[in-house]
């Protein structure tokens, strides 16, 4: 049965290990973060510069950027998500 196409292992697959590995250290707490929070005017100086960079790339590539600008969202017509609290369990 071993040498069936669909059981066994794979020709290819790695020999096991001669010693069983030893269990991860699960109750290791990682350091506290070096780094902080951003601000609210460091977060929208960030989304400014991001979105800079983005209309300087689509003007590169020769996007038009009025192509992405005023497009509103398609409406939602009431529809509820699928996670919503309304189903049929």
């Amino acid at each position: 049965m071993s040498q069936a196409p669909v059981v066994g292992l794979p020709a290819d697959a790695p020999a096991r290990p001669a010693e069983p590995v030893v269990y991860p250290a699960v109750h290791d707490i990682p350091p506290p973060r070096t780094s902080v929070v951003l601000t609210g005017m460091e977060q929208q100086k960030l989304e400014a510069d991001l979105v800079a960079a983005r209309d300087r790339q689509q003007a590169a590539a020769g996007i038009p950027l009025s192509d992405r600008k005023g497009k509103a969202p398609k409406p939602n017509n009431g529809a509820k998500p699928p996670a919503s609290g309304s189903t049929i369990y």
